[in-house]
C-alpha cells in the first residue's frame, strides 16, 4: 500500500511539473525587433547523465536576422544546432545534479551583443540505484557481532561513541544518493521492554570538488527534508542514536536503505545488522521469591511443616563477554514458609542454599527464555526453630524481583 501511495505521488508530481512547464512557457522580448518573441522548451522534465538534451527555439518573426545561440551553463556541455530550431547536447558522466537555467547569447545585425537568462530550466538528477549497504557502510571502532550470541561486550562509554562511517568512494559511479535508515534497538537483559530509535541520513559518491558536493547535498536535503534533519558532515559519518543503556543490555544496530523515498523493490537482505552488549558488573545481587518442593530431607525423622514459599537474596557471577549469569548461584534467606517472613516453631526456617538454575542454562543457549523466571535443583542447609538443622534437596520455581 505504501509503495502504491509513493508511486501515486511521483506520478502526480510529474504531471504537475508538466502542467507547470506548459503554463510558464518562457518567452523573451528580442530588443532588435520589438515585436518578436522567442519561445524555448525542452523535451524532458528530468534528465540523467548521458541523456541528450533537445532544446527547441521558436521565433515569431521569421525574417529576423539576429543570431541566437543558447548556452547551457554546465562545464563541458555545448548546445549544437540540429536544424534551424533544434539544439542538442549530451550530458557527460558525473554531471552535478541540479536545475540549470538556459541562457541566450544574441548578436544582432549591428554587431551588438546581448545576454539573457531565461526561465527555461534543465533539471538533472542522478540515477537512484540502491547500492549494497555493506559495500560502503561500516560501524567503528568496533563492527559488532553478526548474531545475538556473538554480541560484542563493550563498556558503556565505547558504545556511546560508536558511529557509522561511509566509504563514499566505494559507491559506484552512477548509483546516485543512498538514503539510509540507521535503527538502534536497546533490549534490557530482563527483556521487559525495548527502545527503538531511528536516524535517517543520506550519503553519495564524492564529486571530488567541495562546491559540487555542497550543491549535491543541498539538492538531496531538499528532497529528504520531510523525512529527516540532515547535516553535510553526516554524509561521511553519523553517531549512532542510542538512549538509556542498562547494564548488560543488548544493542542491535541495523543499517538499511530507506524505501520510503526509494521507489523500487524492497530487498530485505540488503541490510547490516550488528549486535553489541553493554558491559556491567561481574557480580550481581538479586532477590528471588520461589516455590520449593522438598525431594529429600536428611532428618525426616524430625518432621517439619514446610510452607510453599522461599525468599532469598542471591549472588550471581556474570560472564564478562556474554552477560549471562553463571547457572550456579548461592543464596541466603527463608525457606519452606507460608510467607517470606513466616518462620515459627516446626515451620520452615532460615537457609543457605546453592541453586543449579536450569533456566539460566537455557538462556546461555540464547533460546529466548525470560530472565524473570528461574527453575532449578537446589541444595539447602536449613536452620529451623526447635528442630534439628538439616540438609535438603528440592526443586524450585522462582521469580526474580
Amino acid at each position: 500500500m505504501r509503495r502504491l501511495f509513493l508511486i501515486g505521488i511521483a506520478v502526480c508530481a510529474i504531471a504537475a511539473t508538466r502542467m507547470y512547464a506548459q503554463i510558464r512557457t518562457p518567452y523573451l522580448v528580442q530588443t532588435t525587433h520589438e515585436d518578436e518573441w522567442i519561445q524555448l522548451s525542452v523535451d524532458k522534465v528530468v534528465y540523467f547523465e548521458h541523456d541528450t538534451v533537445r532544446l527547441t527555439i521558436r521565433r515569431t518573426d521569421s525574417n529576423a536576422t539576429a543570431l541566437i545561440t543558447p548556452v547551457l551553463p554546465i562545464e563541458g556541455v555545448t548546445l549544437k544546432a540540429d536544424g534551424r530550431r533544434m539544439f542538442t547536447a549530451v550530458l557527460p558522466e558525473g554531471v552535478t545534479p541540479g536545475a540549470y537555467a538556459v541562457n541566450l547569447r544574441v548578436l544582432d545585425r549591428q554587431g551588438r551583443r546581448f545576454w539573457y537568462k531565461t526561465d527555461c530550466i534543465v533539471t538533472i538528477e542522478e540515477h537512484q540505484n540502491i547500492a549494497r549497504v555493506d559495500s560502503f557502510a561500516r560501524i567503528v571502532p568496533v563492527m559488532g557481532g553478526p548474531e545475538k550470541r556473538s554480541a560484542v561486550a563493550l563498556e558503556r562509554g565505547v558504545i556511546q561513541n560508536l558511529e557509522v562511517q561511509f566509504d563514499r568512494d566505494s559507491i559506484r559511479q552512477g548509483m546516485g544518493p543512498q538514503f539510509l535508515i540507521i535503527r538502534t534497538t536497546v533490549i534490557p537483559r530482563d527483556g521487559a521492554s525495548s527502545h527503538v530509535l531511528e536516524r535517517r541520513v543520506v550519503t553519495f559518491r564524492s564529486h571530488g570538488d567541495e562546491s559540487k558536493d555542497r550543491l549535491a547535498f543541498l539538492q538531496y536535503k531538499s528532497a529528504y527534508s520531510k523525512f529527516a534533519m540532515l547535516t553535510q558532515e553526516e554524509t561521511d559519518h553519523v553517531r549512532l542514536p542510542v538512549d538509556s543503556l542498562p547494564d548488560w543490555a543488548l544493542l542491535i544496530v541495523q543499517i538499511e536503505p530507506d524505501y520510503s523515498i526509494k521507489i523500487g523493490p524492497t530487498d530485505r537482505s540488503n541490510v547490516i545488522t550488528k549486535y553489541f552488549r553493554v558491559r556491567g558488573p561481574k557480580y550481581e545481587i538479586g532477590f528471588l521469591i520461589g516455590i520449593p518442593k522438598v525431594l529429600y530431607d536428611s532428618h525426616a525423622d524430625d518432621p517439619i511443616e514446610y510452607g510453599n514459599t522461599s525468599a532469598m537474596v542471591r549472588l550471581f557471577y556474570v560472564n564478562e563477554f556474554t552477560g549471562n549469569r553463571f547457572p550456579v548461584n548461592a543464596g541466603v534467606g527463608t525457606f519452606g514458609v507460608n510467607s517470606p517472613i513466616d518462620i515459627g516453631a516446626g515451620r520452615g526456617g532460615v537457609a543457605f542454599s546453592v541453586l543449579l538454575d536450569l533456566a539460566e542454562l537455557i538462556r546461555v543457549l540464547n533460546l529466548g527464555f525470560t530472565n524473570k523466571v528461574n527453575i532449578g535443583l537446589e541444595l539447602t542447609q536449613l536452620f529451623s526453630i526447635e528442630r534439628k538443622r538439616r540438609f535438603l534437596i528440592d526443586t524450585q520455581v522462582s521469580l526474580s524481583l
